[in-house]
This record gives C-alpha cells, structure tokens and sequence, in this order.
C-alpha cells in the first residue's frame, strides 16, 4: 500500500500525457485539413503562389510523420527514382556556369533540388502519418478542388471580377503598365482572358487526385454524385478557357485513365516509354510539321500556329550546342527585347522566326538548353518516376496514370519548363496524389515514391 500514491499519481500523469497527446494530434489535423482545403483553392486562384504551398504542405506531412514514429531517419532513405532526380539536378548546377543568365541558371538549380528533396522526403513521411490526419486532409483537398473549380468558373464568365476587384483594390498589385489587362481611369476594366490560363492548369493537375479521394467514399451514391459534380465543374472550367493545352490534357488523360483501368501495368509502362520517346521525336516532329506548312494553316488556332515558328526555329538552334546547350533558363535571357521587330518575317507568318520568351515545350527546351546530356537525364529520372506508378495501391495507378499524362500534355505544349509556379503545382499534385493513395487500407499500404 505504500507505493499505491506513487501508482495513482503516475496513472494520473499517463492520463495527462495521453489527453495532451490527443490534443496535438486533433490540433494538427485540423491544421492540417485547413492548410489542404486552401491549398486548392488558393493555388487554383493564384497560380504563382503554390511556392508557398508546396513546401508548408511538404513541411506538414513531414512534421507529422516524425512527431508519429519519433524517427526522421527513415525518410531519407535513397531509391533510384530519386538517384535519377538528383543527377538532373546537380547537371543543372553545372550547366548553369555556360548559362546566357548564370546566376538566374542557379536559382532555378537550387529550386529544383529543394523541390526533388521535400517531394521525396513527403513520399516517404505520408505512409507514416496519421490515418486521422490522412483522411481528413484528403477530404478537405477534394472539397478544395471542387470550389477552386466554382471559382474559376466564375471568373471566366464575368471576365476576372475576383481577379480586376483584387487589383483595383491593392494598390501593390496595380501596375499600370500591365500588358494584359484594359485599363480606363485608373481602373482595370478588362483582363485578357489568356492571364486565367494558369488557374485551369491547376485545376487539370489536381483533378485526378480529388477524383481518386471521392471513389474512397463509403456510399455508392454519395460517390458518384460527388465525382460528377467534381469532373463537370472541372471540365466547365476548361473548357470555358483558352487554354487549349489542359484542353487537350483532360481528353489525353481520360483516356489514359480509361485504358488504365483496363491494363494498368502495360499502360505505366508505355507512359514511361512515351516520356523517352518525347525527347527523341520532338525535333523531328516539329521540323515535319513546319515542312507541312501547318503553321500557315488558317484552321488551327493562331497561338498554335505561332508555337510551331518558334519551335521550329528552336529546333534549328539546337545543333548550335548539341551536347551541352546553351544553358539552363538561357531561352528568355537569349530573348532579346526588339528580337520581334528585327526577325526575319515572311509573308503569312503570324509570328517572326525567333525564340520566344518561352519555349512552350519542356522536351524541345530541354535539348536547347541542356544539350544531350540533359536529354538522357531528364529522360531517364521521368520514367523512373512514371514506373514507380505500379507500386501506388491498386485502385489508385489509373489516376497516378492519368495525372502523368496530364503533366505530359501541358508541358509539351504549355509554358517554359523554369516556371516557379508550374514546378511547384506540379510537385503539389503529387502529393495531393500520394495522400489520396495512402487512404486505402493498411494491408495495402504502398512503397514510397
């Protein structure tokens, strides 16, 4: 009977511990659902700041994982994929000293090695974390989404209200000089409707991992009213763009997703194939379609058009610097300011033969900026990644699928492969991916990424 207050007071402590241990996790997964339902939202409404996102997103699952299991070190355990990836990185370091801008070359080296390192180390703390926290964060992305999408469509059926109210408002955001927007005393009348192109990119990333969220739901029903009304909202939003690149990126993808529920190993395999194939027929592909004079072609929309004169032009340089090129981020420096009104410009042609201030296609810029060697780095570290689809569970390698194919379509045709915003919206949906996979049941837990 002696030790029996030291028993009870140690009980109460136990007790004590117990109630502040669940406390902090029902703290951090509120934080967590709040900072995933934003991160959607936000990010689909102002594309440039998923550089912020993505790594408060990043820090939270892994922050998660190491308070969980009380041990970091596993997560830093190296795998081939991510071999891959940190050798395109430090190429990256290197080819940025023959850069045409060497210290921007830099930055864009240390972005892309802190972007490879957060997404691998989040791959590995996801399985670790929280079912509590996993569920209610996967929950609140896929909401997110769905008002991300409501946003966008509204904002390109009263032409940006949102967007113009919040630049008229902010003085700091209100450059007179902005050369998409109309302006008419002093106020924002009308924003080109090309400067929305960014927010259904986002949009077209993060379907998929909110749709593979939704087929997790217990009710049959509630499922499929809910991944209806999230794919239509998606596909309004979209469609009612310009941006013809997530255009042809949510046709390519569903289909990928279709045929993937079908076979799913085969369809991994040929999509790492077709990462490998991108690089090796972007040059002949383009030269073919400018000797096929469809850049003259009147049925094909202008940008297309003019995206074909620069490519073309783009290709020619390649063979300038075939093995190394001219390096990283070179192509706007290389850009220069009266190229558009000095360019040779021959009748009919709707854009001069010149670089662009992108080159609107990540596998054509990676042989003129990164030569030879960066094309099989590149190519080797993307299928890697695309492989390691079929070690996802099951139910989630046709979305996996699909999302890559996605990625594939908008970075062929869409913007420079150096965007800030597109690296990070691109690691940010792998995540949103990772987590949405890691809901299924424990036994099926996966291998990390």
């Amino acid at each position: 009977m002696r030790d029996y207050p030291h028993n009870f007071a140690g009980r109460v402590m136990s007790i004590f511990a117990s109630v502040e241990r669940q406390g902090h996790r029902k703290i951090r997964s509120v934080l967590s659902s709040v900072l995933f339902f934003l991160s959607p939202v936000i990010t689909s409404a102002i594309p440039k700041v998923t550089w912020l996102f993505f790594p408060l997103t990043a820090l939270v699952l892994i922050s998660a994982a190491v308070y969980r299991t009380r041990e970091w070190r596993q997560l830093m355990q190296w795998n081939a994929a991510l071999i891959a990836c940190s050798l395109v990185a430090a190429y990256i370091f290197i080819n940025a000293s023959w850069a045409a801008a060497p210290d921007t070359a830099l930055i864009k080296a240390l972005l892309l090695s802190g972007v490879v390192v957060l997404t691998f180390l989040t791959s590995r703390a996801i399985p670790q974390a929280d079912d509590e926290l996993l569920c209610n964060a996967a929950a609140a992305f896929a909401i997110g989404t769905f008002v991300g999408a409501l946003l966008a469509i509204f904002e390109l059926l009263t032409d940006g209200a949102i967007t113009r109210l919040a630049l008229n408002s902010i003085h700091l955001f209100h450059t007179p000089n902005h050369k998409h927007v109309t302006i008419h005393d002093g106020q924002i009348i009308q924003l080109n409707p090309s400067d929305l192109n960014r927010n259904v990119a986002i949009l077209t990333f993060n379907v998929w991992p909110a749709l593979l969220v939704l087929t997790k739901m217990e009710s049959g029903a509630r499922r499929y009213i809910f991944s209806s009304a999230l794919l239509a909202a998606v596909i309004v939003a979209v469609f009612l763009s310009e941006h013809q690149s997530s255009q042809i990126a949510l046709i390519v993808s569903s289909l990928v997703f279709i045929l993937a529920l079908l076979w799913r190993k085969p369809i991994i395999r040929s999509l790492a194939a077709l990462w490998c194939l991108a690089f090796v027929l972007v040059v002949p592909a383009v030269f073919f379609a400018y000797d096929q004079q469809l850049h003259m072609a009147n049925w094909l929309p202008s940008s297309f058009r003019a995206r074909i004169i620069i490519w073309e032009y783009t290709a020619e340089r390649v063979f300038d610097h075939p093995w190394v090129g001219v390096g990283a981020d070179s192509t706007r420096a290389l850009k220069e300011p009266n190229t558009l009104e000095t360019a040779e410009r021959p009748p009919g042609f709707i854009y001069p033969r010149t670089i662009g201030m992108h080159a609107h296609d990540l596998f054509l810029q990676t042989w003129f900026e990164l030569g030879v060697i960066g094309v099989v780095l590149m190519g080797f570290a993307g299928a890697l990644v695309a492989l390691r689809m079929s070690l996802l569970p099951f139910e989630a390698q046709p979305f996996a699928a699909a999302q890559f194919m996605a990625f594939i379509a908008i970075a062929s045709f869409g913007w420079g492969m150096w965007q800030t915003w597109l690296i990070c919206a691109a690691a940010l949906s792998l995540i949103y991916l990772l987590v949405a996979a890691n809901r299924a049941p424990r036994e099926h837990h996966f291998r990390t990424m």
